[in-house]
């Protein structure tokens, strides 16, 4: 036996040997260990675990989701909706992640005035946010698998009722595509181009310039922003409202 051939032989001897939780991945142990402290209703400690997951890169809607109930436990209205956002973001469907989110919203000082939309316009709205992007891109791409399917058997079929109903049937089938593919097209640029932040601060006010002495308006932590433009540490954010101003930087989460 060679020494190469040993102490190959040698290693494979301590590795099963030695426990096998020991070679678990650190970010299995620390949702574990955050899921534990969070049943302990040590939910700072809980919060703390939460986010090492989400600084090791981890983008998964059940860490962010738990982080915020963590957050929301401890009276940490910010914090909380950030990553209720987040964890909507990648889980738009889920009902818990809305309703919490909801929850957490009813918690903010502020009362912004909402949007008044028609019934239409709300069912386009429920119907764009409903599936996460890659589903509605499975989804799309399904849809498109059997209009082709449908349009070679119209072409090779003779007339017949039959026939009559796939050209129904993929004309329904091409309309929802066209609609999924703007919605997926919608959702691809806002990812791209648009980002929202959470304010993080007790209150932050918003003013004229970078640095500026004017204040153009106040608002409190969990508020949503929009982030139009950034310099350096400040930012130019917009309310729902249309209202804008600049703040800093360091007192906003990004969703």
């Amino acid at each position: 036996m060679t020494s190469r051939t040993m102490a190959l032989a040698c290693l494979l001897s301590f590795l099963a040997i030695v426990p096998h939780g020991l070679f678990a991945t650190p970010v299995n142990f620390w949702f574990d260990r955050a899921n534990a402290l969070y049943e302990q209703q040590a939910y700072d400690s809980a919060a703390v675990y939460y986010e090492k997951i989400i600084a090791s890169g981890m983008n998964n809607s059940a860490v962010y989701f738990n982080a915020g109930n963590s957050y929301f436990r401890l009276k940490k209205i910010g914090p909380a909706i950030l990553n209720f956002e987040r964890a909507h973001l990648l889980s738009p469907d889920d009902p818990d992640i809305i309703a919490n989110l909801r929850f957490a919203n009813s918690s903010i000082i502020d009362r912004l005035p909402q949007q008044q939309e028609s019934f239409i316009g709300a069912m386009m709205v429920r119907a764009h946010t409903m599936l996460s992007l890659s589903t509605q891109l499975w989804v799309l791409l399904a849809l498109l698998f059997i209009v082709s399917g449908c349009i070679i058997a119209i072409i090779y079929i003779g007339q017949s009722n039959f026939r009559l109903w796939l050209i129904y049937l993929s004309s329904i089938l091409f309309i929802a595509s066209i609609f999924l593919g703007t919605s997926a097209g919608i959702k691809i640029y806002t990812k791209e181009n648009v980002s929202y932040a959470i304010v993080l601060s007790p209150a932050l006010d918003a003013k004229n310039q970078p640095n500026g002495n004017k204040v153009l308006f106040t608002v409190h932590e969990g508020i949503k922003f929009r982030i139009r433009k950034t310099i350096n540490d400040w930012a130019l954010v917009s309310l729902p409202t249309g209202v804008s101003g600049w703040v800093q930087t360091s007192s906003l989460g990004r969703i």
